[in-house]
């Protein structure tokens, strides 16, 4: 028999989303799975939705304070309580994704021959229909992440339809829900995995489709120096300077630290300067 597959699902106030997840999952060919529901504060009775259409299903309940680092390890904890095997299967995955009814079947047989290895699923764009992620290349010294050229140059994944095996997340260690909330913690987690030894690929076996929109902070156009500055260094902005902060100091080899210190902070600096350059006219 397969091991089983624990699938950890963090989720906010998005029922249909999530309900558009839970009918790709219960028409899976694979039925050796739990689900765990990491619910952080929804309001809109996600919870109960879920609950009535997987009555097994364990459900997690925060106030809203979890964010996506938060909550992994809330769900990482429950697992750890519940002692089990080594060999499970762990599925780290957004709930704005749909897949075929054989992706956890592929998953189970696929991960057989995976012993220290993170697996990451292949996104196809809804649109266009191409198939994309072949994982991240970090360079932790100029600060950038692209697109991997090579499966060899891999070192870095994100939480998004990721596999693992429960005796390799153990190794791994926890998330950093204090120091790295939410943006840059799944990168934080795959890079240390990888300096551990694991080896971090993607599947051509493994495919999703995205239903994501953009969320988060990407840019600042508030009129206020106030509004600017809350914006630029909330949780959910992508280059909050605080938790880039803090991704260097875990991440990045000490001799790079204090470089990459200044490009974080003079980054931040100028992300500053250009929203009150841009800013309305009507608020002068």
């Amino acid at each position: 028999m397969s091991a089983q597959i624990y699938v950890l699902l963090p989720v906010h106030n998005r029922r249909a989303v999530t309900a558009s997840f839970v009918d790709s999952l219960k028409a899976q060919t694979f039925s050796n799975y739990h689900l765990v529901l990491i619910d952080d504060g929804s309001t809109d009775g996600t919870a109960e939705m879920v609950r009535e259409s997987i009555p097994t299903a364990t459900v997690l309940r925060g106030k809203g304070d979890w964010w996506w680092a938060g909550s992994l390890q809330r769900g990482l904890d429950w697992l750890e309580q519940e002692n089990v095997p080594d060999d499970a299967i762990v599925l780290f995955t957004n709930d704005d994704v749909e897949f075929g009814p054989d992706y956890l079947e592929r998953a189970a047989a696929l991960m057989k021959g995976k012993q220290r290895t993170l697996v990451l699923s292949r996104t196809r764009d809804p649109l266009t229909g191409a198939i994309d992620e072949t994982g991240v290349t970090a360079d932790l010294r100029r600060l950038t992440f692209t697109i991997s050229k090579s499966s060899e140059s891999i070192n870095c994944l994100p939480t998004r339809g990721l596999f693992a095996h429960w005796s390799d997340v153990k190794k791994i260690g926890g998330f950093h829900p204090t120091l790295l909330p939410h943006y840059l913690s799944d990168y934080e987690y795959t890079i240390r995995a990888h300096k551990r030894g694991m080896r971090c690929e993607t599947s051509s076996e493994l495919v999703i489709t995205s239903n994501e929109k953009t969320t988060g902070y990407r840019e600042i156009k508030e009129a206020s120096m106030k509004s600017a500055l809350a914006k630029l260094f909330s949780k959910k902005a992508s280059g909050n300077p605080v938790y880039w902060t803090s991704f260097v100091i875990l991440t990045v080899p000490p001799p790079w630290i204090i470089p990459g210190l200044m490009r974080v902070w003079v980054g931040g600096a100028r992300a500053f300067a250009r929203s009150r350059m841009q800013r309305s006219p009507n608020s002068r």
